[in-house]
């Protein structure tokens, strides 16, 4: 059986690690707006098995109060439901707008917390 040695790394070999991510992100996203122009001029681009295309994304605004209303009925109406509220979800801005705190909220929900792994500037 193979012994595995796993090596931590320095702070200073962490620092040139994320200098060389920071690097290639921009490296990559100079490269992507390049390859668009060049799509938007000549149309989807064939590499080996990946195409490069724009490909359409459809979403439905529900801004407007009584419409929504009106489209949550009637899925319960048409037999599509019996719960329309199990279709909504209110996002995280539209909620901070309110100012509301924790325990206010969670008399009506449940938190979930994740922790996303990111870089931000100071």
């Amino acid at each position: 059986m193979a012994t595995q040695t796993t090596s931590k790394l320095t702070e200073q070999q962490a620092i040139e690690l994320s200098n060389e991510i920071l690097r290639l992100e921009a490296t990559v996203k100079e490269m992507k707006k390049q390859l668009k122009e060049y799509v938007e001029e000549n149309g989807e681009l064939v590499a080996g098995d990946t195409v490069w295309k724009f490909q359409q994304s459809v979403s439905w605004d529900f801004s407007e109060s009584d419409k929504t209303k009106e489209f949550l009925k009637s899925l319960v109406i048409d037999g599509l439901t019996t719960d329309p509220y199990s279709v909504v979800t209110i996002s995280k801005p539209k909620i901070d707008k309110f100012e509301l705190d924790d325990d206010y909220l969670a008399n009506f929900a449940k938190k979930k917390v994740s922790n996303r792994f990111v870089n931000r500037k100071k």
